[in-house]
């Protein structure tokens, strides 16, 4: 967010430093366990969740917290991340000491602690612009010191708040509903597939064409090949040439190349034999989209999967497109698939665990007509989840524009009789004669 050369009435053009000071923190010995597990919750990344920051997951003793570099922040600080996501925020609504990869943020006394909240909210792409690492972003604090910001009068910051509140709490409530009626769009998709791997969709084509009963095999007999990606392919990543396929590729159940990786292999390369063809279906065997799985409909010329995608291609006698609605249907495949993965340890799967997948289909014309099945009932379903993404993402764009438009003077009409900002600024500064005016960091000890 840049600050325009015009301001409106009463605005201050100023810095990041003029408004807050900042605070670093640290880590205690992480050997020594009379440093750890004490009475002070203490923040890390991993808590900078939401707009408050109420509890976190590790605690620190006072003892930890008087020989580390860790500090303390009271209600009323916020909790800035400079490293790793640079320009996360929280408020503080009970004291925490905080690490290294964090800024206690203390507002000066003539700046609203939410308003401060959402105008980091409205400059967080500015840290990220400002941070460089390679392996870890982070942001120097002078870096931060220097962001340009626009000071509204007091007032008017207070008035700010409760327009962004009103109309964040309006989208609040869409966003909710929204996702209310994705996860029933689930649930009805799911009864669809427990039909059709009931044979109740095609119950009536059977007697009419007088076919035998479904059968059950295991998946691997209805594979004429099954294999996993290699490792090592970070050495071949590339701004251009063949597609790879990942994990996050298939985490809504179906193949998308939206987020798309690229390799260049060497002539002779062991990972050539993951190359996917039309009608393979693809599985997710590790991470946080274990088991979902998606399948190759056209072609995409030269492509390989990664290490976390097992490849499946069917026999001839099976139809890829089913044996996919079979994999994700709750009561079929993803039940199984999910059995394995979760049964012990770290969430994954192997190739044998894929091959002992029980699957029961039908001969090959009925399988088509269970499909076609399929996809008459959910077209409907597909078109509203979609129609509901997009709405969700339209909603976070709403958002980002109502916080431009607030840190712009366009929110919140301006009133003539507020104390122009500037004004408030040097009048607080000449009264308390101190730089650094009710913006001292507490002891860092908790007794005297």
């Amino acid at each position: 967010m840049t600050v325009s050369n015009s301001l409106p009435l009463g605005w201050s053009r100023q810095c990041l430093g003029d408004l807050f000071e900042f605070k670093g923190g640290g880590t205690p010995n992480k050997k020594n366990p009379d440093y750890w597990g004490g009475d002070i919750p203490w923040a890390s990344v991993k808590d900078i969740k939401s707009q408050y920051l109420t509890n976190t997951i590790d605690s620190i003793t006072e003892k930890g917290l008087s020989e580390s570099a860790s500090n303390l922040a009271l209600p009323g600080n916020l909790v800035l991340l400079t490293r790793i996501l640079p320009g996360k925020v929280a408020i503080v609504k009970n004291m925490v000491a905080v690490n290294q990869d964090c800024k206690i943020v203390m507002p000066a006394d003539y700046v609203n602690i939410d308003w401060a909240y959402y105008l980091f909210r409205a400059i967080e792409r500015e840290f990220i612009n400002r941070a460089s690492g390679t392996t870890v972003l982070g942001i120097r604090l002078n870096d931060v010191n220097d962001i340009p910001v626009a000071l509204p009068p007091l007032e008017e910051q207070h008035r700010i708040v409760a327009k962004i509140e009103t109309l964040f709490s309006e989208l609040d409530k869409g966003i909710e509903a929204l996702k209310t009626a994705r996860e029933q769009l689930k649930v009805y998709r799911q009864a669809v597939l427990k039909h059709a791997f009931e044979g109740k969709l095609t119950a009536h084509w059977r007697e009419e064409n007088r076919v035998g009963e479904w059968k059950t095999a295991k998946l691997g007999e209805q594979l004429s090949f099954l294999t996993s990606g290699s490792r090592g392919w970070a050495a071949f990543y590339a701004n251009e040439g063949d597609i790879f396929i990942r994990a996050q590729n298939l985490k809504r159940d179906r193949l998308d190349l939206d987020d798309v990786a690229y390799v260049k292999l060497p002539v002779k390369s062991e990972g050539k034999r993951t190359r996917v063809r039309t009608g393979d279906l693809l599985i997710t065997i590790t991470g946080a989209n274990v088991t979902k799985t998606g399948y190759v409909t056209n072609d995409l010329g030269t492509a390989y999967v990664s290490q976390h995608v097992a490849l499946c291609r069917p026999v001839e006698a099976m139809d890829t497109e089913f044996l996919y609605w079979y994999l994700i249907a709750e009561v079929a495949g993803r039940r199984q698939l999910n059995d394995f993965a979760y049964g012990a340890g770290k969430p994954g799967l192997n190739l044998d665990n894929i091959r002992s997948v029980d699957v029961l289909f039908p001969e090959i014309d009925e399988q088509r007509q269970v499909v076609q099945k399929i996809k008459e009932l959910l077209s409907v379903e597909e078109n509203v989840t979609f129609s509901i993404d997009a709405e969700l993402i339209r909603i976070e764009t709403l958002r980002q524009s109502i916080l431009k438009k607030a840190f712009s003077g366009q929110l919140v009409p301006q009133d003539p009789n507020d104390e122009p900002a500037a004004v408030l600024l040097e009048r607080i500064r000449a009264e308390s004669g101190a730089q650094n005016t009710a913006r001292k960091m507490p002891k860092r000890k908790l007794s005297a």
